[in-house]
């Protein structure tokens, strides 16, 4: 820290002195907890009770205020009611307090419109006073290699914590615990916890930016409820993986949730789990599914493989128990390979048959040390696999010698080649402690095992986003022309299918017209549809008519769908008689701004059937062609299309270059483009290139 004041980060994990704002003098409850532990913990710096009813506080002297207690005072813990934090946060501002952590709630953690206006108030406050906030809701901040535990967790009453280079930001307070003990049990610790609470100032991306430039930290793991202030997550999670610090999320919120039905089909396809998906795969982030992994993974994604393949090598001595990981590493979509001929070829002269199987199975070696670290040295050194996972049998609780001793042994040094995951079946904590010593991945459950290789696996570098800058720029600019030319008749279909034109999007021909117009130069047969910026879905009010092959035909269309539309209170003044287009498939391409992480782009099968399925690719937008390629792939549906069992191949390069025409709307600012589907995009077959025959587009 210089002269001048110790920088934000100083401040919240290094502080010289720490304010303990409504201290209790019973160190047993919750406000008293913090100053027993910071002593317990072996924190070096001040610790300055504030309690205006008490002149010593747990034998140490206390305060009236913070302006009251001798400076300086780097970092306040605020825990009273929450009509006092205003007081005390203007207290510390005539302080100099740079950072206060609020242990009080009652404000938007309520999920009242009163308690978020509280918690606005209270941020005013604080801007005015120049103190930064963590919380309110936070259990607290924690940093162990001072002895920092400026917290009520129940869980530092452990009369040793083991300080390590994980760093942790949770939404939840009581996770921290959760993770600090476990970690524990398994014989390693962390470097730095934070309970980022109500996110009221201080946010999860500018906290993490704080740890890319720890030097104290190795790896950052969230646990995350909600994507908040997601621009800045995604900033930091870039700068951590630019500087080799891998950030690992748990996020809930995988199964379905009730959101408000979106205006298009591909706005209610994308529930929150895909949108979280699709953010941290854009921006470096490895998700978990399982919590175990949160705390397991890391070092595993420390010697993370140049390619990443799907392929692993799975090594045993007890087959039942690989055969859990095996089962599930498959359904995660994880092949495993055999071993190498040299080591099938050695083990053979031993009469252990492994070659051409999955797993290199040594169960009947009798667990033999020289053939074991034999086996996975061969495996670590082989360029058909990608990661290795051990899963070691009875030895690993009572012979750690024969299995475990040669598997640290074989990470030592200059030695780790690749990612190496070990599970041990049985209950071994001394083994789990050695291999954490080591820098070992290891794991307790079958699944959270196969959870992390997949995860390791699927892990890439941040996307780059976007295409050819000249192309797209020119695109852009196209279709904001566009989009202001709808004019008083707003955005209808019409006008959609001008702006995807003008995206690159081929779009099947089509006039707009009204009863009584001349059709001449029409292709037929048409389809005949209600033209109106008000319905989006124009089947549900009797507005198509298919197949119509002549101008009778047309006009009667017209009479029938005038006559449908007004039943449902829609004027019928405007049609859209469009050229019938076939195709071999249909595909949806959808693109919507998430209130959260922001543009979004979707793929996947198109027709009346889209929401049901729920088939579909999503990306952060925008993408290029490789991206979009990948999100083709995923859809199983489009399985037809790849010429499953000699059905005629689709134009799937169309496809793809149509995602990435529709992606560009992440770059259209004037006006800025809400939400906007093609609903179906028709795929011919191949080289017969794709037509838009129906489009939708939502604007600000």
């Amino acid at each position: 820290m210089s002269g001048k004041g110790p920088t934000l980060a100083d401040a919240l994990f290094r502080p010289r002195a720490v304010a303990l704002v409504g201290a209790s003098a019973d160190p047993g409850k919750n406000t008293g907890r913090p100053q027993r532990f910071l002593r317990q913990h072996g924190f070096a710096g001040r610790v300055l009770p504030v309690n205006p009813g008490r002149d010593v506080v747990q034998d140490v002297p206390a305060y009236p205020s913070v302006s009251a207690a001798p400076g300086p005072v780097d970092h306040a813990l605020v825990m009273v009611p929450a009509e006092r934090v205003p007081a005390v946060i203007e207290d510390c501002g005539r302080a100099g307090v740079p950072v206060a952590t609020l242990y009080s709630d009652g404000f938007a953690d309520l999920g009242t419109a009163e308690g978020r206006a509280r918690q606005d108030a209270l941020l005013a406050v604080a801007r005015e006073a120049g103190v930064r906030l963590v919380g309110p809701n936070s259990m607290g901040v924690m940093n162990f290699a001072t002895g920092l535990t400026l917290s009520v967790n129940a869980v530092l009453e452990m009369p040793e914590i083991r300080a390590g280079r994980m760093s942790v930001i949770s939404q939840s307070g009581s996770i921290l615990g959760s993770l600090l003990s476990r970690g524990a049990a398994r014989g390693f610790g962390f470097s730095k916890m934070v309970s980022i609470g109500n996110e009221s100032d201080l946010a999860v991306g500018e906290v993490m930016a704080m740890l890319v430039d720890d030097p104290e930290t190795e790896s950052i793991v969230l646990f995350l409820e909600s994507l908040r202030g997601a621009g800045a997550m995604a900033a930091a999670a870039r700068r951590a993986h630019a500087a080799g610090k891998p950030v690992v999320a748990y996020k809930l919120g995988r199964s379905p949730l009730g959101q408000t039905l979106a205006a298009t089909h591909s706005g209610a396809m994308t529930g929150d789990s895909q949108v979280a998906d699709a953010f941290f795969a854009a921006h470096g982030i490895v998700r978990v599914n399982l919590f175990e992994t949160l705390l397991e993974i890391p070092p595993l994604l420390a010697a993370a493989p140049r390619e990443r393949a799907r392929r692993v090598a799975v090594m045993t001595t007890t087959g039942g128990g690989a055969a859990t990981v095996v089962d599930r590493l498959g359904e995660l979509g994880v092949e495993t390979v055999p071993a190498p001929q040299a080591l099938a070829e050695r083990l053979a002269e031993r009469n252990i048959a492994v070659a051409g199987k999955p797993i290199v199975d040594l169960t009947m070696a009798g667990a033999q040390r020289a053939v074991f670290a034999g086996a996975l040295q061969a495996l670590l050194d082989d360029p058909a696999n990608e990661a290795v996972v051990v899963v070691v049998g009875s030895s690993g609780q009572f012979h750690p010698q024969l299995t475990v001793e040669p598997i640290a042994e074989a990470w030592a040094g200059e030695r780790r080649s690749k990612p190496l995951a070990v599970y041990i079946v049985p209950e071994a904590p001394a083994s789990l402690a050695l291999l954490a010593e080591h820098g070992i991945a290891a794991f307790r459950t079958p699944e959270s095992c196969a959870d992390a290789v997949a995860a390791l696996l699927a892990w890439r570098a941040p996307a780059a986003g976007g295409d050819a800058a000249g192309p797209a720029e020119d695109a852009c600019a196209a279709a904001a022309r566009a989009l202001r030319a709808a004019g008083d008749h707003g955005l209808d279909e019409a006008a959609a299918g001008a702006v995807f034109a003008a995206l690159g999007v081929p779009v099947a021909p089509a006039v707009v017209a009204a009863p009584g117009d001349d059709l001449a130069g029409i292709e037929y047969p048409v389809a005949v549809k209600l033209l109106s910026p008000t319905v989006t879905h124009k089947t549900e009010v009797g507005g198509v008519a298919l197949g119509v092959t002549d101008a009778e035909g047309v006009r009667e269309a017209m009479a029938r769908i005038r006559e449908a539309a007004a039943a449902h209170g829609v004027d019928a003044a405007r049609f859209l008689v469009q050229s019938m287009r076939r195709g071999v498939g249909e595909a949806i391409v959808g693109f919507r701004r998430d209130p959260e992480v922001g543009p979004l782009v979707s793929v996947g099968v198109g027709g009346q059937l889209t929401e049901i399925y729920r088939d579909v690719a999503v990306r952060v937008a925008p993408v290029d062609l490789h991206t979009a390629r990948a999100m083709i792939a995923e859809v199983r549906g489009f399985a037809p299309l790849r010429g499953y069992r000699g059905l005629p191949r689709g134009d799937l390069e169309a496809l793809a270059q149509a995602v990435v025409a529709v992606s560009r709307l992440a770059h259209v600012a004037d006006p800025a483009v809400i939400e906007a589907e093609i609903n179906p995009l028709l795929v011919g077959a191949a080289v017969e290139g794709v037509h838009a025959v129906d489009a939708v587009i939502v604007a600000a």
